[in-house]
């Protein structure tokens, strides 16, 4: 059985926002349209834990970006579903440092919440946005678990996890699954498998350039071929 499962991160304007990491609100409103139409089961990334069904779909958002919960939840409201954001504890309502000059606004506690209050996830994504792969255990035990401890002191209740970059190793998932976490979403170019473990699922990225025709290209054909290749059991 597989999964779709998505990784965005800005969603807003590109006059505002430009194309580094972002789409536009009515190209994610496509992408939404085109599994609702097709009667796919939305799933949040903490719903993953479960059994899958056949054609199901999981939308998750990186970082929070302000831009991100202004417009995507509304989207997925539209027809019904809900989503997956990731937050980092030690830059809510701040800005993403680690883009360098291309910095954006990061969403407030108080956008959390409501974003929450509205069935949606709000999930851990570390403190400080680090690869975790580069980090001693104890570090990397610090980063999931004082991030878990931040958003449960604001009301957010983190029920799966994600990789910044991805990065990730045998210690990472090991700490998360002490830590009670039954998710865990990392990058890799193909569709998630049953067979993948819990806490190291795959996702595929989109970018600024992903018309919906690509999209599906990425899902249904690239991804289907890279998934018959050999990798790493940690990406």
């Amino acid at each position: 059985m597989e999964s779709t499962i998505l990784c965005y991160h800005k969603v807003g304007p590109a006059a505002e926002e430009g194309r580094r990491l972002n789409i536009e609100p009515n190209r994610l409103r496509s992408h939404v349209g085109f599994f609702s139409r097709r009667k796919y089961r939305f799933l949040r990334a903490c719903d993953l834990s479960v059994p899958w069904t056949p054609r199901t779909v999981c939308f998750t958002f990186d970082d929070a970006y302000v831009s991100t919960m202004f417009h995507a939840p509304a989207v997925f409201e539209e027809v019904g579903a809900r989503a997956t954001y990731y937050a980092v504890s030690g830059r809510v309502g701040k800005t993403s440092d680690w883009d360098g000059e291309a910095a954006r606004p990061l969403a407030d506690w108080d956008t959390l919440l409501a974003v929450q209050s509205r069935g949606h996830e709000i999930g851990n994504h570390t403190v400080n946005h680090v690869h975790l792969a580069d980090l001693p255990i104890d570090r990397q035990k610090f980063e999931i678990g004082q991030a878990d401890a931040d958003l449960r002191s604001r009301g957010i209740v983190p029920r799966s996890f994600c990789y910044p970059y991805g990065s990730h190793n045998e210690d990472s998932v090991e700490i998360l699954g002490h830590s009670g976490y039954g998710v865990a979403v990392a990058l890799k170019k193909r569709l998630a498998s049953s067979d993948d473990s819990r806490l190291s699922l795959p996702r595929i990225v989109v970018a600024y350039s992903d018309t919906l025709p690509m999209l599906l290209y990425k899902l249904f054909l690239k991804a289907r071929i890279r998934s018959r290749k050999p990798g790493p059991p940690y990406g």
